[in-house]
């Protein structure tokens, strides 16, 4: 309980946006299943239309939190890096890990040349998402609309990597901080260590 009073605010905002990115990620995860389900289910074509809209709207909406989480938990990390030097390394890894989606912001807040050049077609978002090849003129089987480790979020970063980034990170500051009542100790060294594992798995 003492460690817990004495962590500094931005511990706990940025464990609750990395928690929630966390969550964000299994829910793709999971509409992705729903997607697959639903193109394996026959149906009527115009019933399948409505549907399938629906579920991809669904998934645009998780992919935009997740970034957002990821953006606020880098400004977190920044935070936390300045008051705690134990973090300094890890927070530095996470916010040049994760500075890739920025890019994303203005793209994700004003889709309109996207939209134009696609027409705002769920083949060009599966595409570009990587579910299936660039050259891909269309889904060929339900199994493409499985969302997995190497679904790239805001067209940029893999799933995966990212998710692995934000629980190591998590795991870090539990392990510091006790957030979720462990008692395990921590080294600044191991936990680099191990945020380094999941930065050269996003790079390769």
């Amino acid at each position: 309980m003492a460690q817990q009073v004495r962590a500094p605010l931005s511990v706990y905002m940025l464990a609750d946006h990395l928690d929630a990115t966390l969550a964000a990620g299994e829910d793709l995860m999971a509409r992705g299943g729903d997607w697959r389900a639903l193109a394996e289910t026959p149906c009527e074509p115009t019933d399948f239309i409505v549907q399938q809209r629906a579920v991809a709207e669904e998934v645009r909406s998780l992919e935009l939190m997740l970034v957002a989480r990821i953006l606020k938990a880098r400004t977190h990390a920044s935070s936390l890096a300045e008051c705690d030097d134990r973090f300094r390394a890890i927070a530095k890894l996470f916010v040049s890990g994760t500075a890739i989606l920025l890019d994303a912001v203005e793209e994700s807040g004003d889709a309109r040349v996207t939209d134009f050049d696609t027409a705002d077609g769920i083949v060009a978002y599966i595409r570009s998402r990587g579910l299936i090849a660039p050259d891909a003129p269309a889904v060929r089987v339900p199994s493409d609309l499985t969302i997995d480790d190497n679904f790239l979020v805001a067209k940029r970063i893999a799933l995966g990597p990212l998710l692995d980034m934000a629980a190591a990170f998590l795991d870090a500051l539990d392990m510091q901080y006790d957030l979720f009542g462990g008692d395990a100790p921590a080294t600044s060294n191991a936990l680099a260590a191990d945020f380094e594992d999941g930065e050269h798995a996003r790079l390769n």
